[in-house]
C-alpha cells in the first residue's frame, strides 16, 4: 500500500507541559478485564483525582470520572493551570521526520481549546452542563485562565519546525451549540491561526463530529484545514462531501473514510470511495484518510479497495458524476 501511494501520518506533540508545583501519582488495576488508571493530583491548595479505562483492542481510552467533581475542585485545577509551562519539544518532531523519511508524513499536535479542555479533560459533559447553570463564574474564570495560558503554547507552535499544526477538535454540535461555538471556540481557533500564520504555518482543527449546524461559522473562521482525516461524511456524519466542499470552498478538506463502511463488502467500499471522489471533484485541496481503528479482519481488504479505487479514479482533475 505504501508503494501505491498510501502514506502513514504521525502526530507529534511539539511541546511538553511542566507543572513544577504539582505532583501526580497513578494507580493501575484491572476491572472487568479492562486496564483502569486512577490518577491523583496533589497541589499546595488541595488535590483532585480522575479515572480512565483503556481498551486493549483499540488505541483509545475513556474517562470514568474527571478532576472537577464539586465546586471546591475549581481552586485546585486553577492552581494547575497557573502552574503550567509549555516547553518546546522540537527534537521529538525532527526525529519522527527522520524516522519516516519519504515513507510518511509528520505534523504537529497540540491539545484542546479551553472550552473543550474543560469538557473532555477536566469536567465531563454532565458536570459542565450543570456548572454552566450553577457555577458559571467559576467555569468562565477557568476558561479565561486557560485561554491566557494557551497563548504561550501558540508561540511555541509558531516557532516550531512543523509546517502543519493541529489545534483542538472533537467539537460536537449537540454538546456545544452554535452560539457557544461562535463565542468560545472560534475566537480561540482564529487567534491560534493568526499566530502560526505569522510564521508561515497552516492551522488544522480535528472536526470529526456532526457539523452541519456549525458549517457557516467554520467557514468564517481562519483555520486552514478541516482536519486530519477527520471530517466524516454520511453515512456516519451529517454532511456529504459535496456539502462540505460547498460550505468550505477556501479550506483544505481532509476526509475520514466512513468507519462503518470498512466492514461492508468490497463492492460497497468501492462505491463509497467513488462517491467521495465524485463529490470532491475537481479534487484540489482534498485528501482521503483513515482516522479510526479498523477491525483486524478487514483492514487489508478495505484499505486495499480504497487505495485501488483512488489510484484508478483519483487523477486530477476528477470528474463529478
Amino acid at each position: 500500500m505504501r508503494n501505491e501511494g498510501v502514506v502513514p501520518v504521525e502526530r507529534i506533540y511539539i511541546y511538553r507541559i511542566e507543572m513544577p508545583s504539582v505532583q501526580a501519582t497513578f494507580h493501575e488495576y484491572y476491572e472487568n478485564g479492562l486496564r483502569t488508571v486512577h490518577e491523583t493530583v496533589r497541589t499546595p491548595v488541595g488535590e483532585v483525582s480522575a479515572t480512565r479505562k483503556v481498551d486493549p483492542n483499540y488505541a483509545s481510552w475513556w474517562q470514568v470520572d474527571f478532576y472537577i467533581k464539586r465546586p471546591e475542585d475549581y481552586r485546585v485545577v486553577e492552581f494547575m493551570a497557573r502552574d503550567t509551562a509549555y516547553r518546546p519539544n522540537y527534537e521529538a518532531f525532527l526525529l519522527a521526520q527522520e524516522r519516516w523519511g519519504e515513507d510518511g508524513y509528520v505534523f504537529a499536535n497540540t491539545g484542546y481549546s479551553p472550552m473543550n479542555h474543560l469538557i473532555y479533560r477536566w469536567m465531563g459533559v454532565d458536570r459542565f452542563s450543570m456548572d454552566l447553570h450553577d457555577h458559571p463564574d467559576e467555569l468562565f474564570s477557568l476558561y479565561e485562565l486557560l485561554r491566557e495560558k494557551q497563548r504561550e503554547m501558540f508561540r511555541v507552535c509558531a516557532e516550531s519546525p512543523a509546517e502543519l499544526i493541529q489545534y483542538c477538535g472533537n467539537i460536537h454540535q449537540d454538546v456545544v451549540g452554535l452560539n457557544r461555538f461562535e463565542e468560545y471556540y472560534v475566537p480561540c481557533l482564529n487567534e491560534f491561526a493568526d499566530v502560526v500564520h505569522e510564521q508561515g504555518k497552516l492551522s488544522l482543527c480535528h472536526l470529526d463530529a456532526p457539523l452541519s449546524s456549525l458549517a457557516t461559522a467554520v467557514a468564517e473562521s481562519r483555520i486552514d484545514v478541516i482536519d486530519i482525516e477527520a471530517f466524516t461524511p454520511v453515512p456516519d456524519g451529517d454532511m456529504t462531501v459535496q456539502e462540505a466542499r460547498q460550505a468550505w470552498p477556501d479550506k483544505v478538506l481532509w476526509v475520514n473514510f466512513p468507519s462503518s463502511v470498512h466492514i461492508e463488502a468490497p463492492e460497497r467500499i468501492h462505491q463509497e470511495t467513488l462517491n467521495i471522489l465524485h463529490q470532491a471533484a475537481p479534487g484540489e485541496s482534498f485528501l482521503v484518510g483513515i482516522t479510526e481503528d479498523i477491525p483486524e479482519s478487514v483492514w487489508r481488504s478495505s484499505l486495499g479497495m480504497i487505495s485501488q479505487t483512488i489510484s484508478e479514479h483519483g487523477a486530477l482533475p476528477m470528474a463529478a458524476v
